[in-house]
């Protein structure tokens, strides 16, 4: 398989370029979210223990998170052509060296890392324009200054339902990007340095970022 990691803070478009990848071309997709939700779905020991600690409100260890990608990974068939898009992990430097451990298990390894950059204030104004549906969950940009109370969602037609999540507020989102910075960033210097980082906007339209991914792969 090959595999490639994005890296970018919150709201830059990570999942939603790994959603059109997974539907246009066919990738794989692993999010950190959706295997640990499949690990506790399958009941087993492990998935005990996940559950255990996320409804704890504490944040899973290293060697669980990664004995659930194990297990994600080996209820994958696989060829060595397919692509596998990580998104969520490896989230540091020690992430980085146990994700290579991991993928040598498979004998596989990191082919491509795509760093989506954006500017803080940017982002937090992103945010500030996203709103989820209450009825369907779906996830709306709506134009500042919008009376949100008589917006209609555009998914499921029910009225004023649009609200703000607590991580999609402006503190959050700040707080968020500072942790991203400290913990994440230094895999962009980890990974140029292998020779396997390519940096793409992340603020353009998704359908551009899309193209200029597309275009990166490619040439890989």
């Amino acid at each position: 398989m090959k595999v490639i990691i994005f890296l970018g803070p919150p709201g830059v478009g990570k999942g939603t370029q790994c959603s059109l990848l997974n539907s246009r071309l066919g990738v794989k997709h692993i999010s950190t979210g959706a295997i640990i939700r499949q690990e506790i779905a399958s009941e087993s020991a492990l998935g005990l223990k996940v559950k255990g600690i996320v409804e704890s409100g504490h944040l899973i260890d290293d060697k669980s998170m990664f004995l659930c990608l194990e297990n994600a990974l080996s209820s994958m068939t696989l060829n060595q052509n397919d692509i596998v898009l990580m998104d969520g992990i490896p989230r540091n430097l020690s992430q980085a060296k146990e994700f290579d451990t991991l993928l040598s298990k498979f004998l596989s390894k990191v082919d491509l890392v795509l760093s989506l950059t954006a500017d803080l204030e940017k982002l937090v104004e992103r945010f500030e324009r996203r709103w989820t549906c209450s009825a369907c969950g779906k996830v709306d940009s709506i134009a500042a200054h919008t009376e949100v109370s008589r917006y209609s969602c555009v998914s499921c037609g029910k009225l004023g339902s649009m609200f703000r999540r607590k991580d999609d507020e402006p503190e959050t989102v700040r707080r968020r990007f500072t942790v991203y910075q400290q913990e994440t960033f230094p895999l962009v210097s980890y990974y140029a340095d292998r020779n396997l980082l390519s940096i793409v906007d992340g603020l353009k339209s998704p359908e551009i970022v899309y193209a200029e991914i597309v275009s990166i792969l490619m040439r890989k």
